[in-house]
């Protein structure tokens, strides 16, 4: 029967949580970064302006097509390969050495964040009943005042579901970053492993770290959840 060795799991333990930073910065700067352009985005796909969203509807439809450790993969060559003539051309002193890959990461985890997310929002900014926007041009609102104080805030109980699933995505799929040399979670807690072969327990840890990360951010999505139920409620 195996048995735990639980000296070894504590130290994966430790290991692992202090590259609890790097995973958040993987999940928390995409998160953002999608939100706000992901609302733009889907607005102007929603509204159908002109130009703007028939690019991003090209865009997002091949995009989507690629798998994320794919799109590292490129991201991470063409910064290895072409990052020093565009050093030369704007004459910067940063150094390839200098730069810190887990930024590479954090860009190919933005751009398929932002895809899924506008795609959800755009769904839930469909979702609005008209009447919401007839209603606030009647009391003279502007539609900017409308989009802050009506329709983006009834957006949050319907979009709450997409975003638990995405975040819930992000902090799994960080792990993929190792393809190109970033240490996450995932690879903290492997390295005692390769000093005293404690695999099972190394990667016991790593599990118990991310449900951890989950747990909370299931609390915290639960609660918006619960706060855009009631200024629905509100509204209605």
């Amino acid at each position: 029967n195996m048995q735990i060795d639980f000296e070894s799991l504590i130290s994966s333990l430790k290991s692992g949580i202090t590259y609890i930073p790097n995973t958040l910065l993987l999940v928390l700067i995409p998160i953002v970064f999608s939100l706000v352009f992901g609302t733009l985005v889907a607005y102007a796909r929603a509204e159908k302006i002109k130009v703007i969203s028939q690019i991003f509807a090209v865009f997002i439809t091949i995009y989507r097509g690629i798998p994320t450790v794919v799109a590292l993969l490129l991201y991470n060559l063409l910064f290895l390969t072409e990052y020093e003539k565009v050093q030369n051309f704007f004459h910067l002193k940063t150094s390839i050495q200098d730069i810190n890959v887990i930024w590479i990461a954090v860009f190919a985890l933005s751009l398929q964040t932002f895809c899924l997310t506008e795609e959800n929002l755009r769904s839930a900014f469909l979702s609005i009943d008209k009447g919401q926007w007839e209603a606030g041009f009647s009391v003279g609102m502007t539609k900017w005042q409308i989009l802050k104080e009506i329709i983006i805030p009834q957006l949050i109980p319907v979009a709450i579901p997409f975003l638990t699933s995405i975040l819930v995505g992000l902090i799994k799929n960080s792990s993929i970053v190792i393809s190109v040399g970033v240490v996450d979670i995932m690879v903290g807690c492997t390295i005692p492993a390769n000093v005293n072969y404690r695999f099972f327990e190394a990667y016991l840890a790593a599990a118990l770290t991310y449900w951890v990360l989950n747990a909370i951010r299931e609390f915290l999505m639960g609660q918006y959840e619960k706060r855009g139920k009631r200024f629905k409620k509100e509204v209605a």
